[in-house]
């Protein structure tokens, strides 16, 4: 089923299309993570960011690829955000001491509390590119903007982090 001549996708076409994919979406959760709980999370995970990109899925042509590959990029990035935790606590190069590896694991919250702080549509497409792994093309084809907005859009993202991350710095 394809939902395309709507603005806006109603509560029953949302479940007939993605509440059948659970099952599905757990299990590819369950491989990648390996953690029945933490499986469980992130589908409803999924679920809640889907309801809330709701009009943005009228143009989506195969909604299921579009809820795994949402639901992939987000396990990725959770298995990498806990081996990175992990690097962090175990780092400890050297001579350094261990208040170094606390400071970069400040200056990672510090970017995803910036990325909080922009506007609506530099966070969208910043998410989508570098949180959740979306190609430029889908990012277009979901925002319904243009190749030189989507980067036009990234660039000003990443100009406001690292100029207001350099402040935070001093």
């Amino acid at each position: 089923m394809t939902v395309s001549k709507r603005t806006n996708m109603d509560i029953v076409t949302f479940k007939e299309l993605f509440i059948p994919m659970n099952r599905l979406l757990y299990g590819q959760a369950l491989r990648m993570l390996r953690d029945p709980i933490e499986a469980e999370d992130v589908v409803q995970d999924i679920y809640v960011r889907l309801w809330e990109r709701r009009s943005e899925l009228i143009g989506i042509d195969n909604p299921q690829a579009y809820a795994v590959t949402m639901l992939k990029n987000r396990c990725l990035n959770l298995v990498n955000s806990k081996r990175f935790t992990e690097d962090l606590e175990g780092l400890q190069i050297a001579n350094e001491p261990l208040s170094d590896s606390l400071e970069l694991r400040d200056r990672v919250g510090a970017v995803m509390n910036l990325i909080g702080e922009l506007p609506d549509r530099q966070r969208q497409v910043i998410v989508m590119h570098d949180v959740d792994g979306c190609p430029k093309e889908e990012i277009e084809r979901v925002t319904g903007l243009s190749a030189d907005n989507v980067r036009q859009l990234l660039s000003r993202a990443r100009r406001f982090i690292r100029n207001h991350f350099s402040k935070d710095l001093n």
